[in-house]
């Protein structure tokens, strides 16, 4: 009976785009020290960081992959290699897509074979047919003994292509899959691909290794999140989320019976929580440009979720709050403020811009006479603090973050140069009744975040006793119609909103205030990918239309 075994090293790193010399010295750190491996698989364009977006084309990326494949080979390993980046084979040179992404197959210090991606996606943040070709062989390789499949991200997602490459790779006779992957993570991404994963496995009847990326990369978050399955279709390991993980399993290529499967599910809140925390962890000190963060401070929710999620990230001594209290803020707001502050132990300033709004105010009248107190007066308050706000950025080398979310962005309700100035965008992919859930989760253990902010009903303080129910439909209905939207278009069947109670002429007026504030989402700060629909690098539409419902 046979009993053949394969020791599989998943490296599942947080390589950083560009910066080649320093991912090479960490996948050769790894391999150095795991030479009783069979296998070391490191995820998807790991050597170059993914997405390279047009750096590709730049001839200086391309000279240092090239160098930095040739160094990885002299490494000699004991381990075969499986290295995910680029090639740009000569029979390419010609085409509008010159590349290949490729997994490199290292045995010793020779390259024993390149798999190329057969399926390359082209919808959301993915852009991969701008640079890479499409390959077309299934032909599995032999790895100590074993014919091992490799695939790359997109090619196990076949169901929606003709290609169906794990099919083809194992009527070819492969014994085991390998994916490498730089997959992003999206609330309940873990279920959606074990589900996947762990299908084929029992259809195939072959375990899969799933070694996937982790880190923060613009917009994007990669949650690490590797697994096994076995070829039962149960789980046999996951690696950690959202942090590196370098671990070596041994893999029963023959196993007969079944396991008792564990549990791996996580609160969808934990998860997100620690998303943001990573993506901000990452574009703050892969940056190394800046001292600390800032945000404006104002008694609401949204600005204490986005202080916590900061504090939280890069520790309470990097944060700094700014309170700008006017006329129209209370006094509830500015110790709710100074309370959350004292819970995190974050630095915060009271910065009153009533005079300066004065001063606005008398200049506007000396030059267009006694004008009627309307939104431009309201937006006027937020341009000023965001002047305010982006003075501390410049004086003291702070990174801005900005504290709105996604029902606001997603009605127009914020300010352009005014609340929705920053660098960074916490909430921006949250609705609303979201950040009042996670809020709650936070606080499960311990008040972090005042029982006053989450009770109290959300206002912008920009005129007197002024409520977001004034303009807005309350969250609670608003959240469900533009999820429907965001999710399926504007002209989705909406009958089942209306059985809920939903009127007619509040989902009209939604879908009005979501048609006519493209112009500000297309200007809005970089936010962090939560979702499967976010307001950012995955969405294309145009600001000037006319659509009629």
């Amino acid at each position: 009976m046979k009993n053949r075994k394969l020791n599989v090293l998943i490296g599942q790193i947080n390589p950083i785009v560009g910066d080649i010399d320093r991912n090479k010295d960490l996948i050769t750190d790894i391999i150095k020290n795991n030479q009783n491996s069979d296998i070391i698989a490191f995820p998807e364009m790991s050597l170059v960081g993914y997405p390279l977006m047009d750096h590709i084309l730049d001839p200086l990326i391309r000279k240092r992959n090239f160098a930095a494949v040739e160094e990885i080979k002299k490494l000699n390993s004991k381990a075969t290699i499986i290295l995910g980046t680029f090639t740009e084979p000569s029979e390419l040179k010609e085409k509008f897509q010159p590349f290949y992404n490729s997994a490199i197959v290292i045995e010793g210090d020779n390259i024993k074979h390149i798999e190329n991606k057969r399926l390359i996606p082209n919808y959301d943040v993915f852009d991969e047919r701008r640079y890479f070709s499409f390959d077309k062989k299934f032909e599995p390789i032999e790895i100590k003994g074993i014919n091992v499949g490799i695939l790359i991200c997109e090619d196990i997602w076949d169901d929606a292509y003709e290609i169906k490459v794990a099919s083809n790779l194992v009527s070819n006779g492969a014994e085991i899959l390998i994916v490498i992957n730089a997959s992003p993570y999206h609330i309940n991404k873990f279920n959606i691909r074990k589900e996947l994963i762990c299908s084929k496995s029992k259809q195939f009847s072959v375990p899969i290794v799933y070694v996937n990326m982790v880190g923060g990369l613009d917009e994007i978050v990669y949650d690490g999140n590797s697994f096994i399955s076995n070829k039962f279709g149960q789980v046999v390991f996951k690696a950690k989320a959202f942090e590196e993980d370098v671990v070596n399993i041994e893999i029963n290529i023959d196993e007969e019976n079944p396991i008792e499967e564990k549990n791996y599910e996580k609160d969808w809140r934990d998860n997100v929580v620690n998303a943001l925390k990573l993506n901000l962890y990452d574009y703050y000190h892969k940056s190394g440009i800046f001292k600390g963060v800032v945000l404006g401070l104002s008694g609401g929710i949204d600005s204490a979720f986005t202080a916590y999620i900061c504090a939280k990230s890069l520790g309470p001594d990097k944060v700094n709050a700014i309170m700008m209290p006017t006329r129209y803020t209370s006094q509830d707001s500015i110790d709710l403020a100074r309370k959350l502050c004292e819970n995190l132990n974050i630095k915060y300033i009271i910065h009153p811009i009533d005079d300066l709004f004065s001063a606005y105010e008398t200049d506007i009248e000396i030059n267009l006479g006694k004008v009627k107190f309307d939104v431009a007066d309201e937006n006027l308050q937020a341009r000023i603090r965001a002047t305010i706000l982006m003075y501390y950025s410049n004086k003291f080398n702070w990174l801005l973050i900005s504290t709105g979310n996604k029902s606001e962005i997603g009605v127009g309700y914020c300010t352009l140069y005014g609340d929705t100035n920053g660098g960074k965008n916490i909430p921006g992919d949250l609705l609303k009744i979201q950040i009042y859930d996670i809020c709650d989760w936070i606080n499960q253990n311990k008040e972090e975040i005042p029982r006053g902010i989450i009770e109290r009903p959300p206002t912008a303080e920009l005129r007197e006793n002024q409520k977001d129910s004034d303009s807005l439909p309350p969250y609670e209905i608003l959240d469900i119609i533009l999820e429907e939207i965001i999710e399926h278009g504007i002209g989705s069947e909406l009958k089942h909103l209306k059985e809920k109670g939903i009127d007619s002429n509040t989902i009209n007026r939604v879908r009005k205030l979501y048609l006519n504030s493209e112009y500000k989402r297309r200007q809005l700060v970089q936010t962090i990918k939560i979702s499967a629909s976010a307001f950012g690098i995955g969405r294309r539409y145009p600001v000037l239309k006319r659509i009629k419902f």
